[in-house]
């Protein structure tokens, strides 16, 4: 999945030329990808009550495989935003489907496992814009990205194949920790809007900020490289760290981390080396939050398939706003507005944050006292 999903950001120069478009139209390909990942969303979680968990990761491996070969293949913009959506649908499917089920299999302490999960999107997405500076430099094409993507595809249809899905926590999993109400998964899909947003944002146009930066030849794509290698590392690290220290105290610090980065990175102007250090330090910052969150959730209340899709989808709604709307300002205003939006909706999260925290510690204790008083 973060393979597929990241070879839109590094190949944006390219499919400009390819396509014969500019940054907007490529703004409205991130905003596809999105549509397309909240369908899967919605699809996922009644997918995953329905036919099962591993049968929707099963439709989301064929989807990014598709997909992938579309944008490779696609010589026309219809075809490209084709194979776009359909990853985007893809990965709102198996990503309601993956945190649902490893809440399901580690009841109430899914931290650790939660950041190895999404380590490995960081890793897919580290891998990306490397693949596809290679496949251009030797093929003028993305077919290595999709051969790439074809070939993780195999291997996890056939580790599913090898394991039973998890089952749905049962009714005394529900006395400790209650299900979440529709007022706290509303606030916490809104976190994950705004970090989801400033994510994406970031890591889709972070190879066009830096060109226009005037970093030359192969640098652009490692500085996307950079970001998503300490996305990765973030989440890495996130392992050990959620086994000593709470899940809200690790958002919360996180996201302050990330509001500083970036506005290192507006700040410094364009310099190559707040460049570097900002993506390095906002990827770090920024990877332990999405599995962090949903972990701070799951120590708590009880989290349904319904409410991961409704947060999943929400992830996509940021997805689609912030990256779709730097695009318009970059053609307008230059490539410098890219990270004063993503430090404008980081500085949001973090607020929001805060609120979340506050409200699943309420949530928690009055509704663990309902549930346990005597009828």
């Amino acid at each position: 999945m973060g393979v597929a999903l990241s070879i839109l950001g590094p190949a944006v120069s390219y499919l400009e030329d390819r396509l014969g478009v500019g940054a907007g139209a490529i703004g409205v390909l991130f905003a596809l990808s999105a549509v397309g990942n909240f369908a899967g969303a919605m699809l996922g979680g009644r997918w995953i009550d329905s036919i099962g968990g591993h049968a929707t990761l099963t439709i989301g491996v064929v989807g990014f495989v598709v997909g992938a070969s579309l944008i490779a293949a696609g010589g026309h913009f219809s075809i490209v935003a084709a194979g776009v959506t359909l990853v985007g649908a893809a990965t709102g499917a198996a990503d309601a489907g993956m945190n649902t089920m490893v809440v399901w299999a580690r009841v109430g302490r899914s931290g650790p496992a939660l950041n190895a999960l999404h380590l490995m999107f960081g890793v897919g997405a580290l891998i990306a814009p490397l693949a596809v500076d290679r496949s251009l430099a030797w093929s003028n094409g993305l077919w290595l990205v999709a051969a790439l993507v074809g070939a993780f595809g195999l291997i996890s249809a056939t580790l599913l194949l090898r394991h039973r899905a998890p089952d749905a926590p049962t009714a005394e999993d529900h006395v400790d920790r209650p299900p979440m109400s529709p007022s706290t998964t509303a606030a916490v899909a809104f976190f994950f809007l705004l970090y989801v947003g400033a994510e994406i944002g970031f890591g889709g146009w972070i190879f066009t900020f830096a060109e226009d930066q005037n970093l030359e030849g192969s640098a652009p794509a490692l500085v996307t490289a950079t970001f998503w290698g300490a996305f990765a590392l973030g989440r890495l690290l996130a392992i050990p760290v959620n086994r000593v220290l709470r899940p809200v105290v690790i958002v919360v610090s996180s996201c302050a981390i990330s509001v500083v980065a970036l506005l290192v990175m507006v700040l410094a102007d364009g310099a190559a080396w707040s460049i570097w250090t900002s993506a390095a330090v906002y990827g770090l910052s920024a990877g332990p939050q999405y599995p962090t969150m949903i972990a701070l959730v799951d120590a708590r209340l009880s989290l349904t398939a319904k409410a991961t899709s409704w947060i999943v989808g929400a992830a996509a709604i940021g997805a689609l706003i912030v990256p779709t709307g730097i695009g318009p300002l970059i053609e307008s205003s230059g490539s410098s507005t890219m990270p004063k939006v993503v430090l404008a909706v980081s500085a949001a999260g973090f607020l929001w944050a805060l609120v979340v925290g506050r409200l699943i510690s309420r949530e928690s204790g009055r509704r663990r006292t309902d549930v346990l008083r005597p009828a």
